[in-house]
């Protein structure tokens, strides 16, 4: 089973991602926080450096609606020798994506979608979309099925499908409440469009359901409050072993040091995650945030002090 790590803003972010991957190495995929075209366009410099490194192993997701701004930002990409993927937004119900037609709002305007999605395919990376299964609340089996025969006939064979609708006039939390979850719907795709590459999202928390996909043949997962809740939850699970946590950690630790910009508050604040649901887990997350350089807090896993289990 291949897990992949939904993009959240505030959460993927190049400290969080980066520790996930030392920890579940290619059991993963990972997907930068939802990136503006004109970011890349304007500030590829900045942008780059902020998100990514050049080892990087992340798929970088990207937002848009004008082809023109999105053809100029795939040259751009198709330029960047560390990015192998780019995910498209399709999906996102935030109010503020909302006011710039990007995410959720832009698929009222399918022709406009498909113009983007023509410019995104001439990429020369490989291209997935993260889309919604519909929009409003009610079931509509035709909104899915019309933008997944776009998505074919732009050449692009990757959808990551999150398996309940989105509503524009409910902010971000509601969005994840109260539209239904609908794995039947996504099933149905599943079977109707065989030749692309469908992966589930939403609400895929814990064994049963993940196992309930693997019955269904569908071998890869997107996840994403879990992750940010309890990154060691796939450990804890037993879904995933992983073997010498604290070595692990030393590895990243090593590993982003080196990285140009890096600040010790968001890798502190990527480490206080791996503490769920653990024993005195208060105490190692009080000791992990008075810390005051990432020397000593090299220390404290050097001292393999911590009970993972």
């Amino acid at each position: 089973m291949i897990f992949h790590v939904a993009p959240m803003m505030g959460y993927t972010d190049y400290y969080f991602r980066n520790l996930l991957h030392f920890l579940y190495s290619d059991n993963i995929k990972t997907y930068s926080e939802m990136i503006v075209d004109k970011a890349i366009i304007y500030n590829a410099e900045k942008t780059f450096t902020k998100h990514f490194c050049k080892s990087n192993k992340s798929i970088i997701q990207i937002a848009g609606s004008n082809p023109k701004e999105i053809s100029e930002c795939i040259k751009i990409l198709d330029n960047i020798p560390y990015i192998s993927e780019i995910n498209f937004n399709l999906g996102c119900p935030s109010s503020r994506v909302q006011e710039n037609k990007l995410g959720l709002a832009l698929t009222q305007y399918p022709d406009e979608v498909n113009s983007c999605l023509e410019e995104i395919s001439n990429s020369n990376k490989i291209i997935s979309v993260k889309c919604r299964l519909g929009l409003g609340l009610e079931e509509d089996q035709d909104y899915i099925y019309n933008f997944l025969t776009m998505f074919k006939n732009t050449n692009i064979n990757k959808v990551i499908i999150h398996c309940r609708n989105g509503v524009l006039n409910l902010n971000t939390k509601k969005n994840r409440t109260i539209p239904k979850i609908n794995y039947e719907l996504f099933f149905k795709c599943f079977k109707d469009f065989p030749d692309v590459k469908l992966i589930p999202n939403g609400e895929i928390n814990n064994t049963e359901i993940i196992n309930n996909f693997k019955k269904n043949n569908i071998n890869e997962v997107m996840i994403g409050r879990k992750f940010a809740e309890e990154p060691l939850f796939l450990h804890h699970k037993k879904l995933i072993n992983v073997n010498d946590i604290d070595t692990k950690i030393l590895n990243y630790l090593s590993f982003m040091i080196k990285y140009p910009i890096i600040k010790k508050n968001l890798l502190q604040k990527s480490l206080l995650t791996l503490f769920a649901n653990l024993k005195d887990s208060k105490k190692y997350k009080k000791k992990i945030h008075n810390l005051n350089t990432i020397d000593e807090i090299q220390s404290v896993f050097e001292k393999r002090e911590i009970i993972w289990n």
